[in-house]
């Protein structure tokens, strides 16, 4: 035994050395599956391009960053904002960002038109006013025949397509048409209105609140209320959560995470009122009434399901867009633009 080498089949030390190279190839197996296993959070937070502009859905955004929504669900969004509403569908149609608030009509219509953008959700239903001057007699929209007509986002904007949907289908005119458009920024059109240089002006959401609570002009038509006493249900959310298919298909879970922490956000407002204080402080709403006007209009035009039931609303109201005649109308109803398979379980 004393002539066999330590390295020989025949040691008695050679079953030690087999159980030691053993452990280590266990180990390092193990080590290896630990790190196949280990959570996404480690190599920090999925990032996506979000595409914002000022108005309703800013509300939303504000609540979701202040209170780390999108960091609960490990994403992070690097922000691409835009003054322009236009602007704005144009990244989202050109893929220019992954996700974006855009208008459901003007989205509608670029799907229509071939591009891939699917809309995913939905925000606010219309908070937006026509004002007319207190001492008008202008008392409904077919009065506005003839008479100058103040648009904030243009003939072109969602929010004047579903204006232009209420005149014409329930009130006998074709706001196009029928009166004299003037496009102008909000606070121009209220000076233009107190000048009495225009009849009636569309203003924007925070113009709008401001001005109900003022009570500086008559309110004309409540876009939302007009809608739903018209037709006995529910409006149609006129702000969407988009995306495209490219972009879905590629990061299905970051989609389906936005919105989760989307309807957190949704769910936290009305849990905690206080919110809409601390929004009016970031867009320097000061006046008591002004404040109190934006919980008690916005909150219950927050759009709280995407269901079969909201979608159904939703379609409806296209159908009425594309009944219309005219310009400023969705020529084809696009197939597959809604999507609910994105949402949250």
């Amino acid at each position: 035994m004393r002539g066999l080498s330590p390295l020989s089949p025949h040691s008695s030390r050679m079953p030690g050395v087999k159980i030691i190279r053993g452990m280590i190839i266990v180990s390092l197996l193990l080590v290896t599956a630990c790190a196949s296993k280990a959570p996404a959070a480690d190599s920090g937070p999925r990032t996506f391009k979000l595409g914002l502009i000022p108005g309703a859905q800013e509300f939303v955004d504000f609540v979701m960053e202040k209170y780390g929504m999108l960091e609960q669900v490990g994403l992070k969004a690097e922000k691409v904002k835009s003054l322009s509403p236009a602007n704005l569908h144009l990244m989202v149609a050109e893929r220019q960002v992954d996700i974006g608030f855009g208008g459901f009509t003007t989205m509608a219509t670029a799907r229509a038109e071939g591009k891939d953008i699917i809309v995913i959700y939905g925000v606010f239903s219309p908070v937006n006013m026509v004002f007319v001057s207190k001492n008008s007699p202008i008392r409904s929209l077919k009065d506005l025949r003839g008479r100058k007509l103040g648009v904030f986002g243009g003939p072109g904007s969602t929010t004047f397509t579903f204006l232009f949907v209420l005149g014409r289908k329930w009130n006998g005119i074709d706001l196009a048409k029928d009166s004299m458009l003037i496009s102008a920024p909000g606070p121009a059109l209220i000076e233009l209105l107190a000048k009495g240089d225009i009849d009636a002006a569309l203003l924007g959401t925070t113009e709008t609140i401001q001005m109900a609570a003022q009570d500086r002009f008559r309110v004309l038509v409540d876009l939302s209320e007009e809608y739903k006493a018209r037709t006995g249900g529910h409006a149609p959310a006129h702000v969407t959560v988009v995306t495209n298919e490219t972009f879905a298909k590629g990061h299905g879970d970051v989609v389906r995470d936005y919105l989760k922490a989307y309807k957190a956000a949704t769910q936290y407002v009305h849990a905690h009122p206080e919110v809409w204080d601390e929004y009016a402080d970031t867009i320097m709403m000061k006046d008591p009434k002004e404040r109190a006007l934006l919980a008690a209009k916005m909150g219950p035009n927050i759009v709280e399901s995407w269901d079969d039931g909201q979608i159904a609303i939703q379609n409806e109201y296209l159908k009425l867009v594309h009944d219309m005649p005219g310009e400023n109308v969705l020529k084809t109803i696009p197939a597959d633009l809604i999507r609910s398979n994105y949402n949250p379980q």
